[in-house]
C-alpha cells in the first residue's frame, strides 16, 4: 500500500530464546511492511507498565490502551499518508508471558496480519487487541489469563479479554481460550469465528464466552465452535449467523435488543447439552427496550439435551372429538405472542365427514382451529416466526 514500506521479509528470529522486557517491544512509527517477529518467549517484567502490550503494533509511542479513548481520538492520532500503520506482518511460534501487567498484542491500523501459533498468557487487559485496520487473521493459538485446564478454583476472580477485535473484516480460528472474563469481544462488522473453543469464566459466574457488541450492525460469522460453559452475547442482532457449534454446561445465546431490532439472524444445526435446570438455548434481553422490528430470524435444526429448546419455527398436533383444537406453541417458540404464518392439516377420522374448519386466532402463540360441527379429529400445526424480508442496509463500513 502508498506509503507502507517493504522491509522485503525481514525477520526478528528470537531463536528459541527466553527474554524478559521492561517495556512494549514497540514498532517504529512510520509504515512498515512484510516482517516477522518468531521463534521464542517474550516475558513482562515486574515494572513493566500495567497499560501496556509486549508487542505493540502501534505507530503511538506510548503504552496508553488506546481502546480507553474510542475509535475518533485513536483515528486522528495515529494518521499518516496511509490510512494503515503496518501491512504484512507477521508474529507466530511465541509464548508471551504478561506477568499480569497489561496485554499481550496490540494491532492498530494494520492490514493483513497473521498471528499464528502463539500462547499468551497472564494478561489483565486484552491478550490480543485488534483496532481498526482489515484482515487480521489469528489462528491455531491459545490465550488465557490462568494457566488452567479447567475447573480452576479461582476461576471467580477470572478478568480480561483473551480477543478484542474492534475493526472489520478479521478472523480468529482454530484457537483455544481457557480462561479469562470475556474470551472474544467484537465490536467491529464482517467477522468470522471458526473452530473456537471458549472454556473462559463460566457464564454462571459472569463469564461471556463470545461478546458481539455495539456500535455497529452484528455482522457476523459463528461456526464450528465449542462453547463450554461459557455462552454468546449479542447486541443488537443483525446479519448474525451461529451454526454448526456445541454448547455445554448450560451455555446458551443471549440477543439483546438495543435499538429494538433483531434480523437477519440463523441459529441453526447447533448441539446444546445441560443439566435439566430448565435453561433455555436461546434467550432474550428486553431490558433497554422491546424488539419492535423482527424480521428473517431462523432459528431451527438444533438438539437439545438437558435444556429448553427455543425456536422460530415450531410444529405440533393435537387429536380430540369436538369442535375446537388449541395448540400451544409458547413454550418453545423465542418471540412472545408472534407467529407471522401458520400451515395446518385437518384431519378426521371417520369415513364420510367433511366439516367446514377455518384457523380463528392465533395470539399469544397459540392456534385455535374450529369446525362448524363437532368430530373426531387430529389437527396437524406448523407456524413460523421469522417475518418478511427486511428492508434493513447494509450500513457496512469497509
Amino acid at each position: 500500500m502508498e506509503g507502507i514500506s517493504n522491509l522485503e521479509g525481514a525477520q526478528i528470529n528470537l531463536e528459541g530464546g527466553n527474554y524478559m522486557i521492561r517495556r512494549p517491544l514497540q514498532m517504529p512509527a512510520t509504515g512498515t511492511g512484510n516482517f516477522m517477529i518468531h521463534g521464542g518467549t517474550i516475558r513482562a517484567s515486574d515494572d513493566f507498565p500495567t497499560d501496556g502490550y509486549l508487542i505493540n503494533l502501534s505507530a503511538s509511542s506510548g503504552s496508553q490502551n488506546e481502546e480507553s479513548k474510542g475509535s475518533s481520538n485513536t483515528d486522528a492520532q495515529l494518521s499518516s499518508s496511509s490510512p494503515y500503520n503496518y501491512e504484512f506482518v507477521t508474529l507466530k511460534d511465541l509464548m508471551l508471558d504478561c506477568n499480569h501487567r497489561g496485554g499481550g498484542i496490540r494491532v492498530i491500523k494494520s492490514l493483513r496480519t497473521s498471528i499464528d501459533n502463539c500462547y499468551i498468557a497472564h494478561f489483565t487487559s486484552n491478550g490480543i487487541l485488534v483496532q481498526g485496520g482489515h484482515e487480521a487473521y489469528i489462528r491455531n493459538s491459545f490465550l488465557g489469563q490462568q494457566i488452567t485446564a479447567g475447573g480452576d478454583k479461582g476461576e471467580r476472580n477470572f478478568s480480561g479479554t483473551a480477543i478484542n477485535l474492534m475493526g472489520n473484516d478479521n478472523v480468529v480460528t482454530d484457537v483455544v481460550i481457557f480462561s479469562a472474563a470475556i474470551g472474544v469481544m467484537i465490536s467491529g462488522q464482517v467477522n468470522t469465528l471458526s473452530g473456537v473453543h471458549c472454556y473462559n469464566k463460566a457464564t454462571a459466574l459472569g463469564g461471556t464466552g463470545i461478546y458481539l457488541k455495539l456500535p455497529g450492525l452484528t455482522q457476523t460469522r459463528i461456526v464450528n465452535c465449542y462453547m463450554d460453559y461459557t455462552g454468546i452475547v449479542a447486541e443488537h442482532p443483525v446479519q448474525l449467523h451461529i451454526s454448526s457449534s456445541f454448547f455445554l454446561g448450560d451455555a446458551f445465546i443471549l440477543l439483546k435488543s438495543i435499538n429494538g431490532v433483531a434480523n437477519g439472524v440463523n441459529i441453526v444445526d447447533n448441539m446444546f447439552c445441560g443439566y435439566s435446570k430448565g435453561i433455555e438455548i436461546v434467550q432474550l434481553d428486553e431490558s433497554r427496550g422491546p424488539l419492535k422490528q423482527i424480521g428473517q430470524v431462523v432459528i431451527d435444526g438444533n438438539n437439545v439435551r438437558g435444556m429448553n429448546m427455543k425456536s422460530t419455527v415450531a410444529r405440533g398436533s393435537l387429536q380430540a372429538n369436538g369442535s375446537s383444537w388449541t395448540v400451544d406453541f409458547s413454550p418453545v417458540l423465542l418471540f412472545p405472542n408472534l407467529i407471522n404464518h401458520v400451515q395446518y392439516t385437518f384431519s378426521t377420522n371417520g369415513r364420510g365427514l367433511f366439516p367446514n374448519h377455518a384457523l380463528l386466532n392465533v395470539s399469544q402463540n397459540r392456534v385455535l382451529i374450529e369446525s362448524d360441527v363437532a368430530v373426531p379429529a387430529t389437527v396437524f400445526v406448523t407456524v413460523d416466526q421469522g417475518g418478511a424480508s427486511g428492508g434493513l442496509a447494509c450500513g457496512l463500513e469497509s
